[in-house]
């Protein structure tokens, strides 16, 4: 039995998950979350719940554990800095400080060769989204460059609803061209420098800027297929990745691939890995760190991956008859809030 202790920042259902694989392999765990009630909260040894800022707290974290990992890359870069100033944390601050800002990350991923995001502009006042927004024909998003996930701080800019935005702080904000793409899809990379495995390309339907649906296979050509690869793993590269990073893109109806953005945890659009391939993502993070191991994975079936979110839990139980099912234990039911998924292998 491995007697080294794994810490995981953040508590909700990948952090759980995190818990889970830790627990096969026989690796205690121990959560430190900003929510009282979280998902993880049962399937760890060992939990804080204090502030993201509380510093003798987050002291007391670093010190009951030997390596860190997150669930969540909204998380304090004070924080992120004090763990690996002491311990190894997977992936890096530094990583995970490119993709907490909208504008470092199109900065960073424009910079590698061959790589490419959505024409975008950095806005910091109303004179330059007025401006930005003619010159991409009030056909883009605005987004804040941090702290923005499932559709949070996204906002759709038109000529018509444009003068709304006139009383907006408009410090910090990132202007993206809205792509015509034909479908998203996302890569799976684990790395530990040495070795680096991949899961390969998956389909995913958005709806409110929330995942829906993750299909495996993708609806794409071979061609495509191996792109997509290619770009992410070039990405992690770059990166000099040692983690979990979730690299997700558009591909445009003449089938060139555009970055849209990357995460460096483990994914929504990961979460088929569990039952449809021998070894999951998170399987691979957990052997990754504790093990320094790493299994190219086999897929076993193809599948569907579905979300239930807000009142669709209300039928879980009927859900849970029919496929092989999640429940996230949120004690909270909000609209668009995530609260579970399935697997249809149909």
């Amino acid at each position: 039995m491995n007697k080294k202790i794994l810490g995981i920042i953040g508590g909700g259902q990948l952090g759980m998950f995190i818990c889970i694989a830790a627990k096969k392999i026989g690796v205690k765990t121990v959560v430190y979350s900003n929510e009282a009630n979280f998902s993880a909260k049962n399937f760890c040894d060992k939990y804080f719940v204090g502030n993201l800022d509380n510093v003798l707290q987050i002291n007391q974290f670093i010190n009951s554990a030997d390596f860190f990992t997150v669930e969540t890359e909204n998380i304090p870069k004070q924080f992120l800095r004090a763990i690996q100033k002491q311990k190894k944390l997977f992936p890096s601050n530094e990583i995970i400080e490119i993709a907490q800002n909208r504008l470092r990350e199109k900065q960073f991923l424009n910079n590698i060769k061959g790589i490419k995001t959505a024409p975008y502009f950095s806005i910091n006042n109303f004179k330059e989204l007025r401006d930005c927004t003619k010159e991409f024909q009030y056909n883009c998003i605005l987004k804040t460059q941090e702290f923005g996930y499932d559709g949070k701080g996204q906002y759709f800019i038109k000529d018509a609803n444009l003068t709304k935005f006139k009383s907006l702080n408009l410090n910090n904000f990132i202007l993206e061209k809205k792509i015509d793409f034909q479908l998203e899809i996302s890569v799976i990379i684990v790395s530990n420098l040495k070795k680096t495995i991949y899961y390969p390309p998956v389909e995913n339907l958005h709806r409110e800027s929330i995942l829906r649906q993750t299909i495996y296979p993708a609806r794409i050509n071979n061609e495509v297929s191996n792109m997509a690869v290619k770009m992410a793993l070039t990405i992690s590269k770059r990166l000099k990745l040692e983690g979990v990073l979730a690299v997700e893109m558009f591909v445009t109806k003449n089938q060139e691939i555009l970055i849209n953005e990357i995460a460096p945890r483990p994914h929504n659009s990961g979460h088929w890995t569990m039952d449809a391939t021998n070894f999951s993502q998170f399987d691979n993070l957990v052997n990754m760190i504790m093990k320094d191991k790493l299994r190219m994975p086999k897929v076993l079936k193809n599948c569907k991956m579905i979300n239930i979110i807000g009142n669709e839990y209300l039928k879980f139980k009927e859900i849970e008859n029919k496929f092989i099912s999640y429940d996230y234990f949120k004690k909270d039911l909000r609209p668009n809030r995530k609260m579970g998924h399935y697997i249809d292998f149909g």
